[in-house]
């Protein structure tokens, strides 16, 4: 008379263990890279509205100004020279480009209330308006390439 076993052997189970992790190591980066594309979209919101204010300010005053406080926006722990957001901070510096009047923007990852990423690193985003009006990684400690995915 047999005996009926029932249960997994230890290959079948290695085999299961094994095709998860194959799967865990391909979607762990891609995890990673969604979650940071949302957090670009703050920045790209941020942007945005900080355009908009700009504009709005340059028809009232013919220049663009260097001092978020000027504009007619209003975020939390906004000062002249800076304005932080949850995962990012800005910072804006007036100039004058062959166009006639311009500023550049830079929006820089913050990294000391959240974790990014090796991947990416303490990026910066930089948007020159009107010369060059399309966000652009300014520095991606993780290479160039790395960061370019997000604004994409």
């Amino acid at each position: 008379m047999q005996k009926n076993r029932k249960g997994f052997t230890l290959i079948e189970l290695l085999v299961v263990v094994l095709i998860i992790g194959i799967l865990a190591s391909i979607a762990i980066p891609q995890y990673f890279k969604v979650v940071e594309k949302a957090r670009v979209a703050e920045a790209m919101s941020l942007i945005s509205s900080v355009k908009s204010a700009q504009e709005r300010y340059l028809a009232r005053g013919g220049a663009y100004t260097s001092n978020f406080t000027d504009l007619d926006i209003s975020y939390p722990n906004m000062t002249p020279a800076s304005l932080p957001s949850k995962f990012f901070s800005a910072t804006i510096a007036a100039s004058t480009c062959g166009s006639g009047p311009c500023y550049l923007m830079t929006v820089t990852r913050q990294t000391n209330s959240s974790s990014v990423a090796a991947r990416y690193g303490a990026y910066s985003l930089n948007v020159n308006v009107p010369d060059k009006p399309q966000v652009g990684i300014a520095a991606c400690p993780g290479g160039g390439t790395n960061c370019d995915e997000l604004v994409n």
